[in-house]
Order: C-alpha cells, then sequence, then structure tokens
C-alpha cells in the first residue's frame, strides 16, 4: 500500500472535508479502517491567496513544489494538491518535483466520461473558472466545459473568499448558488463540476439541480486507487 502525500491548507476546510472523504470512501469500499498512510504539509493559504491575487504565479508554483519536496522528504509515494486553484500551476510544479503528482481535472474527466456528459458546467474561483486546465483536459475526452458569466463568477467568489474559505455557510449564498446552477442548466450543462473543494459545503446531491462532479471525493478516489494497486 503505497504512502500518500497532500498539499493542504488550501484551505483548511477543503482539506479536512478531502481527509474525510478518503478515509470515509476506505470503509464504505472494504468494511475496515486500514485506509493507507497519509502525510498532509498544510501551507499557509494566505501567502499562497495572495500571490494568486497578484498574479505572481511563478511563486505560487514555487512554494507549491517546496511543500511537495517536504511530502517526498517525508515518504509520499505520489502526491496531490487537495484544491483546485493550485492547479493552475500544475504543469511548473511538475516540472520542479520528481514526485508522481496526480491531476484533479483528469479524475473529474474520467469521472464524467463514463458518465456521457458532453457540456459540463464549472464552478470554483474566478482564477479556476478564467483558468483553461479544466476545458483542455476536458477537450481531450470530446467535453465542453461552460463557465458563468462575469457577474456569477463574482458572487460565486465572493461567497468562497468571505464564507466558505472562512467556514460561513449562509443560506442565502447557498440558494444563490442553487439559482445560478438552474440557469446554468438552461443554457446547456448536463452536469457541474464542483470545482473549489469547499463547494460542497452549500451544494449537495440532495439539493443540486445538475448532476455533480465533486472534484474533492473524485481525486480522493482516484488517489485511494492509486494508493492500493
Amino acid at each position: 500500500m503505497k504512502r500518500i502525500g497532500i498539499v493542504g491548507g488550501l484551505s483548511a476546510e477543503s482539506t479536512a472535508l478531502f481527509y474525510q472523504s478518503l478515509t470515509r470512501l476506505y470503509i464504505e469500499q472494504h468494511g475496515d479502517t486500514a485506509y493507507p498512510e497519509m502525510v498532509i504539509f498544510s501551507v499557509r493559504f494566505h501567502d499562497f491567496y495572495q500571490a494568486a491575487k497578484a498574479g505572481n504565479w511563478q511563486e505560487c508554483a514555487a512554494y507549491i513544489a517546496a511543500a511537495l519536496h517536504a511530502l517526498e522528504r517525508a515518504g509520499a509515494d505520489f502526491a496531490l494538491i487537495s484544491a483546485n486553484m493550485p492547479h493552475i500551476v500544475y504543469d511548473d510544479v511538475a516540472r520542479q518535483v520528481s514526485l508522481p503528482l496526480l491531476h484533479i481535472a483528469d479524475a473529474v474527466a474520467a469521472e464524467a466520461k463514463e458518465r456521457g456528459y458532453k457540456k459540463i458546467a464549472l464552478l470554483g474561483t474566478k482564477a479556476t473558472m478564467n483558468a483553461s486546465f479544466y476545458p483542455d483536459r476536458l477537450a481531450q475526452h470530446g467535453m465542453e466545459c461552460l463557465t458563468p458569466s462575469d457577474s456569477q463568477k463574482d458572487m460565486v467568489n465572493q461567497v468562497l473568499e468571505d464564507e466558505l474559505f472562512k467556514g460561513i455557510i449562509r443560506e442565502t449564498s447557498r440558494e444563490a448558488y442553487l439559482q445560478l446552477c438552474r440557469e446554468l442548466r438552461e443554457e446547456g450543462a448536463e452536469a457541474v463540476i464542483l470545482g473549489c473543494t469547499e463547494i460542497p459545503m452549500l451544494l449537495n446531491p440532495e439539493n443540486s439541480p445538475l448532476p455533480m462532479l465533486d472534484s474533492s471525493l473524485l481525486l480522493a478516489q482516484a488517489a485511494l486507487q492509486k494508493a492500493l494497486v
């Protein structure tokens, strides 16, 4: 069984959700608590996010690479970044490290392809929604990525920054996200990618107007499969 390295802290809420998802997946699938060993390196969210907001992606990449080097020294056999936005610098990071590294969009694309989707909406931070890594990796499988309008992106991002990153849940924000999903469905979306690992704090299979592709859960499943091989 391989040891999983996790770059966490981006944010604390998403890291806790990811760890919980991975361990629960194992228990559900195997019926015991012999889940793989994990090493978590929790970076300072503030440092990364301020650099990202300033557009200093080179600094972001170096910061994530340093965390991965620490995970390698701690004995991780492979690693992942338990958040979406840092995947903007995935290619730069991968060039700086030797540790095998999973990509969150690959896990999402594999599940979307298996379900037969062709047009998929994306929610996440503004940076993630404006980035190319989801559209590019979905396009490799013949799928289209639909993103919200600029004003809708602002709303999604503000809720993330002001509330979810801090563990705050407001019903008015939940309804705003649900209404956005309804509008994206009207535009032809067949499913929605929860492209920020805090979004499941508001959307879940019981309330979502669209079938969900929970990026955190799918990455956890991919990590578990790799660890057990």
